[in-house]
């Protein structure tokens, strides 16, 4: 997406659950295979309470997102929510549910669903919302997840683990803030061939819980690493040169100070993306922030956003970052931000 103009990140949260599992302790009641834990480079997962959520967290995040930015929520034009595994209830709208909650009744509830990229999606849809129409915001992104057992295994479903997390981000028009941190391009690029590494030999309608390592591993050896490998990496530097290209950014511009990686394992980030990022992006740092966090479902981006809005964020005047994220389907998304 070329934006004719940046737009303002006011400000950006994650809300993580009091609840804490250790990967030593999974790995010592068998929940995790020692190789799996190395794998991963994780160190704990945030797990929600009982009766927690995952519209509670985003709640409880977009609450310390709109006070960040001393946003009355009644201002709010647009709320665009989304999730990974699943809302707290079927046949129901979550994203108006956070929007009562917050008392933003003049917002226009909307939800999106591109999985793991579904942060995302919805930063698409309120940049492409605002870039249309600059008074009709400021927008509010909420992603939230919670994987109780037995509906999902967080520890072993998955060659990822996964945590539970609400997430959240204030965006609107900045005609006049030079303070704000600043959305200059947002790029995203897809290889739908690769939708079925989600459902391979899994029967359509399934009520089963969620295999995504098993099904993996069928698409696989179907297809072959390689060639899965190859449309990951290659999604993933389209997303990547397109952002920089609507930003007006080279690779080894001395402006660009660090990539947020998305939150997938230290094994996957080494696998598919550090050989993209270390060919384009020669020299700049690659930060993954998961270890304490896992996997956050659709929410990685809003929480490394959240990073980088931080006080002790590595970003000066006139510096630029990227957050690269990618999501089944496969979506991959490289939004450019940049310090006035």
């Amino acid at each position: 997406m070329r934006l004719p103009a940046p737009l303002a990140v006011r400000s950006a949260a994650v809300h993580l659950p009091g609840g804490r599992q250790t990967v030593a302790d999974a790995v010592a009641a068998g929940r995790l295979t020692a190789a799996d834990a190395s794998r991963s480079g994780y160190r704990a997962l945030p797990v929600a309470a009982p009766g927690e959520t995952p519209e509670s967290l985003a709640v409880r995040a977009a609450e310390q997102a709109l006070r960040t930015a001393r946003t009355d929520p009644a201002r709010l034009g647009l709320l665009v929510h989304t999730w990974l595994h699943r809302p707290a209830h079927a046949f129901w709208s979550p994203a108006h549910h956070i929007a009562a909650r917050l008392g933003a009744e003049a917002a226009v509830p909307l939800a999106v669903h591109q999985m793991s990229n579904g942060a995302a999606a919805a930063l698409h849809t309120a940049a492409a919302w605002l870039t249309a129409d600059p008074g009709a915001g400021p927008a509010l992104i909420t992603a939230a997840d919670t994987f109780p057992s037995p509906g999902f295994d967080r520890w072993r479903g998955d060659v990822l683990l996964y945590g539970d997390a609400g997430c959240a981000a204030v965006l609107d028009a900045a005609p006049d803030d030079r303070t704000a941190l600043r959305l200059v391009s947002l790029a995203s690029a897809a290889v739908p061939a690769l939708e079925a590494v989600h459902r391979a030999g899994r029967p359509a309608g399934s009520q089963a819980p969620p295999t995504p390592r098993d099904t993996r591993r069928t698409f696989i050896a179907d297809r072959g690493a390689e060639a899965f490998t190859a449309a990951v990496r290659d999604g993933a530097a389209r997303a990547v040169t397109a952002a920089l290209a609507h930003a007006r950014l080279r690779g080894d511009d001395p402006s660009l100070r660090l990539v947020l990686l998305p939150r997938v394992g230290a094994h996957t980030l080494k696998t598919l993306y550090a050989p993209v990022l270390d060919t384009l992006l020669p020299g700049v740092p690659l930060a993954d922030h998961g270890a304490h966090t896992g996997h956050l479902g659709a929410g990685d981006l809003l929480a490394n956003l959240a990073a980088l809005t931080a006080p002790d964020a590595r970003l000066g005047p006139g510096d630029h970052a990227l957050i690269l994220n990618g999501g089944g389907g496969f979506t991959w998304t490289c939004a450019v931000l940049h310090r006035p």
